[in-house]
């Protein structure tokens, strides 16, 4: 079935490889080198100018290389790199989700760092151990984390639309915000005019698996080989899912209303289409940048009957950079890697993550200083973070999600029960991973 599964991806990569990429390329058209250098990133909105300063800085640091900075949209990711490692054409240096690592290392379609680390000196002991764990396959490290993999799911809320409807504290349980939500949902029964809150919008693992995670499910054994999602805790998660979606007047206006917001400065949070919006650590970036007037707070999202208070979001993946198969400078590819990941002094890794105010998986590097400044907001927001628990990334996650997701509609459409979902999805991602150890073990 992984076989067939693989073959199936491979056809749909040669598909998408003759349509055109919608991209935005910038390249400092004073740098003068032997070497141009293919990046892609996904760093879209207010972070463009970031990357594009960041780029120019390493040109500076390492004459004779050029970077051609292209920003890719994050629809069909690893197919457009799947596609241009096929066609013996992939870009130098790509970001890159970690949750989608052991696909591409099993496959040898990135290149290991381990050789490039050792020879220029690069300790894994200057990330957080649970940061550069995210690194690894078969005992070898295949691209370098940036930004940190945690703080996916913090809850952004609008403190006015609190105080206006009297609600004097945050929720801490699945009840208490299904009575929040619904308290803060504006609507006439059919058509919404705000939204409380959004259990299909968040970040990281995916909305099944954070509110699973929050209810203390494990969605995968400790050795990656058997799903446990079909259980008390995975029906309670839908259920709460299910609850929020009706309370919000169903999953067909939920999605109509939502398609009202966009990204960046178009966010529902900052327009104050939701009241509540869970999020990664850069909105606080966004925020700041496009909704200055916004009165807000942060907070842990709410834990379900079979949870706990000390378990709330999840750490999942994460960014880093790596170096495909077929890479046409690998040489000078892994010098802005390391540039990229590494580099505390100058506009590297650091200042990158600093400008955004959000957590460094460096140890040297304090993502919430700037100018020698530490932000009033750091104290919270990693105090949210700290209560993130790990999520495994599973050797199959790409078509695990789809599956999950997949599971996820029909309930909330009413195609399925929650009973069959959960049963159909645990043998369909089962059946994927058994393949894909007897492929690959």
């Amino acid at each position: 079935m992984f076989r067939k599964s693989t073959l199936l991806l491979f056809v749909a990569v040669m598909l998408l490889a003759m349509l055109p990429l919608s991209t935005v390329s910038a390249q400092n058209p004073d740098c003068e080198g032997d070497v141009t250098l293919t990046y892609w990133h996904h760093w879209g909105g207010n972070r463009i100018p970031l990357q594009e300063h960041q780029v120019a800085a390493f040109e500076d640091a390492h004459p004779g290389i050029c970077v051609d900075n292209i920003f890719l949209p994050w629809d069909n990711r690893l197919q457009n790199l799947l596609a241009a490692i096929a066609a013996g054409n992939p870009p130098d240096v790509t970001m890159f989700g970690r949750q989608d690592l052991p696909f591409f290392a099993a496959t040898e379609s990135i290149i290991p760092l381990d050789d490039y680390m050792a020879a220029d000196g690069v300790d894994p002991a200057i990330f957080h151990p649970s940061e550069f764990a995210g690194t690894q396959f078969n005992g070898q490290t295949w691209l370098l984390p940036l930004p940190g993999g945690g703080a996916y799911n913090i809850v952004w809320y609008n403190t006015d639309h609190f105080a206006e409807a009297g609600i004097e504290s945050f929720p801490e349980t699945w009840d208490e915000m299904l009575e929040a939500a619904e308290t803060l949902r504006l609507g006439d029964g059919s058509f919404l005019e705000r939204i409380g809150l959004n259990a299909q919008s968040t970040s990281g693992a995916g909305a099944f698996l954070t509110w699973y995670n929050a209810n203390g499910g494990d969605w995968i054994s400790p050795d990656l080989r058997t799903i446990t999602i079909n259980n008390e805790a995975g029906a309670q998660a839908l259920e709460f899912m299910q609850a929020i979606a009706e309370i919000n007047y169903g999953i067909e206006e939920v999605n109509a209303f939502w398609e009202m917001a966009g990204e960046f400065d178009q966010g529902p949070l900052i327009q104050g289409l939701v009241s509540m919006e869970i999020n990664g650590s850069w909105t606080l970036f966004q925020v700041e940048d496009h909704a200055e007037s916004l009165n807000y707070d942060v907070a842990p999202i709410p834990y379900g009957p079979n949870g706990s208070a000390d378990r709330r979001g999840n750490a999942h993946g994460g960014w880093g950079y790596m170096v495909p198969k077929n890479a046409a400078h690998p040489d000078e590819a892994w010098k802005l890697v390391k540039w990229l990941t590494t580099e505390v002094e100058g506009d590297g890794a650091c200042w990158f993550i600093q400008q955004q105010q959000r957590p460094s998986p460096l140890v040297e590097c304090n993502g919430y200083e700037k100018d020698g400044v530490v932000h009033p907001r750091a104290e919270a927001l990693l105090g949210v973070a700290a209560l993130d628990y790990l999520v495994p990334v599973s050797p199959v996650q790409p078509e695990a999600n789809q599956i999950i997701n997949r599971m996820v509609e029909d309930v909330l459409f009413g195609d399925s029960s929650i009973e069959d979902a959960l049963a159909s999805a645990e043998a369909e991602i089962q059946a994927l991973l058994d393949s894909f150890w007897e492929e690959y073990s």
